[in-house]
């Protein structure tokens, strides 16, 4: 078998995020240490997975690789679940989600906006489980620690459809502008400062990063420091 990572540097932050803030709020155990290596293979093997069904000579090494991953991720689940079995509902609920993702790649349209909400749901529900793993209840707080990293990741759906694949739409720049614009009002209407602070940034970039020619990479680490300072952000409300 043959060694990979993907290279998708949104989908990084997607898979991360929501994992240390479920931690960070939640409170760390043990069995995020498992639930970690779990974490990062699953997505990994799910990840050439799709590349495995939308190839249409199969590749047996890239088989051989998501069967690797899988399986270091089983192995790595069993303690976390012996720890809390309940996470198995968490994983249930991904599941549909996962099926969506596995038709995009079927029909080779990975790009299509439904294919990244549906990835980014599944990232949000894996958060919930970190969150859960440590605090072990279903409040409110779990509620927040699914909605604010998903309307983070929305709107760098749109932002980041604005900078590659549809930089001349104007569907897209208006729902991108529209979106984060509404997005930061709503928290200052309704008394959520921090809050709108988090989500500030990503406004700021998807206006001024509009119809600027950027390399991949350069927004790859925009996004990746803008994860950082809505972790920091997000981390600290719900702390507060």
């Amino acid at each position: 078998m043959k060694w990979m990572i993907p290279k998708q540097h949104g989908a990084w932050s997607m898979l991360i995020l929501p994992f240390l803030l479920g931690g960070i709020v939640g409170g760390w155990t043990l069995a995020h240490i498992p639930f970690a290596i779990a974490w990062l293979f699953v997505y990994m093997g799910t990840f050439f997975l799709f590349q495995y069904i939308k190839q249409r000579k199969k590749s047996q090494e890239l088989l051989r690789t998501v069967a690797t991953y899988l399986t270091i991720a089983t192995v790595a689940a069993i303690p976390v679940f012996l720890a809390e079995w309940r996470l198995v509902w968490f994983v249930l609920a991904m599941i549909p989600f996962g099926l969506v993702n596995a038709y995009f790649a079927k029909i080779k349209d990975e790009r299509n906006v439904w294919n990244d909400v549906s990835a980014v749901t599944s990232f949000c529900i894996g958060g919930m489980a970190s969150y859960y793993l440590g605090a072990r209840a279903l409040d409110g707080t779990m509620v927040w620690m699914f909605a604010l990293p998903y309307l983070y990741f929305l709107g760098s759906i749109f932002f980041v459809k604005t900078m590659i694949r549809e930089k001349k739409s104007r569907f897209y720049r208006n729902v991108s502008w529209g979106y984060h614009v509404l997005l930061v009002a709503i928290f200052v209407v309704f008394g959520y400062p921090l809050l709108a602070l988090a989500y500030m940034p990503s406004l700021v970039r998807a206006i001024a990063f509009y119809g600027k020619k950027i390399p991949i990479m350069k927004i790859g680490i925009v996004e990746i420091a803008n994860s950082v300072f809505v972790l920091g952000c997000l981390s600290w409300y719900l702390f507060s």
